[in-house]
């Protein structure tokens, strides 16, 4: 009897329900996945056009976070994108004790990649190709007449805030979710306008700030253009 009563309980007994094995084991290599990460930037940078003389290479330096979008399986094409504040502009030539030295620019930007994978090694550190453009906003700007010991004379130049650039570079993986990165960007956009014309020669300045007539060479007209010019190497991880 007791045998017979058993065999019933095993017979009536409901087997456990388990959740889809794919749902318990996910295979992350098959995911698309982002990597996002903190950079920072060392870079060349100098203007380019007819509104100045003797243009000479600025160091600068940024930073800001990226992120990474696979966009198939194998992770050899993705969407990179980053915020960034980086500090750009031009040194000059000097001409006299009186003559500005340096003029810095400060954007906030937005840089949008494709990345393609062109080489890879045995220790999986690929090598990808970027391909894209950046919006930027200037956000800070000044002028410094270091020659002449005066150092940063006025600040808020009139600038175009608007500047746009086609991006092309390379990103070296290295291991321990990090990259090295070298970047060209080239400006489309003239940032010049005429109000440093206007300044310079305005025989009645709201303020200081604004008065350009002590700053040499004496700034040109708005039919001239400047624009930015960068090559950039950034450690990511």
């Amino acid at each position: 009897l007791s045998l017979f009563m058993l065999q019933i309980m095993t017979g009536f007994a409901q087997p456990e329900v388990e959740a889809p094995l794919q749902q318990q084991n996910i295979d992350t290599e098959e995911q698309t996945k982002t990597k996002l990460g903190v950079k920072f930037t060392l870079g060349n940078h100098i203007f380019v056009g007819n509104a100045f003389d003797n243009e000479k290479l600025l160091f600068g330096f940024g930073a800001g976070v990226y992120n990474i979008i696979g966009l198939n399986k194998a992770k050899t094409v993705n969407l990179h994108y980053e915020v960034n504040f980086t500090f750009r502009g031009s040194k000059f030539g000097k001409l006299n004790d009186t003559s500005y030295s340096k003029i810095s620019l400060a954007y906030m930007e937005l840089p949008v990649m494709a990345s393609f994978q062109i080489l890879n090694t045995a220790k999986k550190q690929p090598l990808h190709l970027l391909v894209g453009a950046q919006a930027g906003v200037l956000f800070r700007s000044s002028v410094n007449k270091s020659y002449g010991q005066f150092g940063e004379v006025k600040t808020d130049l009139p600038f175009k805030r608007f500047d746009f650039m086609p991006i092309v570079g390379v990103r070296k993986e290295i291991g321990s979710g990090m990259s090295l990165q070298l970047a060209a960007k080239v400006s489309m956009l003239n940032i010049w306008t005429n109000k440093f014309y206007e300044r310079a020669n305005d025989p009645d300045p709201a303020s200081q700030n604004v008065d350009y007539r002590d700053l040499t060479p004496a700034f040109r007209d708005g039919t001239h253009q400047v624009k930015n010019y960068s090559l950039e190497f950034s450690f990511m991880f």
